[in-house]
């Protein structure tokens, strides 16, 4: 199977020709998306559920249409596979004409979209907030180490990714507390 995804109308119809193979009885009949047959996706909810028809209508109607645009940060903002939501997000930007380029980096950059969904308000907030958690911790066990580092604490790469790998803030305040006196490294997590 052979799908080609096309930028334009004129080109898909191009695409679309049967290729001779030159086998007897067998001609390739490529399978052609373009912006013809591509829906317009403008619904947040819509382009969440379904990423990757976000991604193609992007493509196909960002120029023209710059809600669908909206539509697809709104999707990637919450998805839950941020690797692949960045995966998106650089395929997109890389083939987008630059005005509509610009538009979306602009709602990356600045993070100022004001979802129109509960769908997405939800997602984005439980997104932001983890986020928040997780730059706490990582503060927090950093803390910790400059901490030991400041004291003259030799700490060997297993306690410092142990120290690092911690996400549970009542630990890692016992642990800083225990690094103010901790004679060797290994005292962090002796009671």
């Amino acid at each position: 199977m052979l799908l080609v995804v096309c930028p334009d109308d004129a080109t898909a119809r191009w695409c679309a020709e049967p290729i001779d193979t030159g086998h007897p009885g067998w001609v390739l009949r490529p399978l052609v998306v373009g912006p013809g047959v591509l829906p317009v996706v403008t619904d947040a909810e819509e382009a969440a559920r379904l990423p990757e028809l976000a991604v193609l209508s992007a493509l196909a109607h960002g120029e023209s249409q710059p809600r669908v645009l909206d539509a697809l940060y709104a999707a990637l903002a919450s998805a839950q596979d941020t690797e692949q939501a960045q995966l998106y997000a650089d395929y997109v930007l890389a083939a987008l004409p630059e005005a509509a380029r610009k538009h979306l980096e602009e709602l990356m950059a600045t993070g100022t979209y004001e979802y129109q969904s509960d769908f997405a308000r939800r997602y984005v907030e439980q997104g932001r907030a983890e986020g928040r958690e997780e730059g706490r911790a990582e503060g927090e066990a950093r803390a910790v180490l400059r901490v030991l580092a400041a004291r003259r604490v030799e700490v060997s790469e297993e306690v410092r990714e142990r120290v690092l790998g911690c996400t549970d803030p009542e630990v890692l305040d016992r642990w800083l507390e225990r690094a103010l006196t901790a004679r060797t490294a290994h005292d962090l997590f002796t009671d």
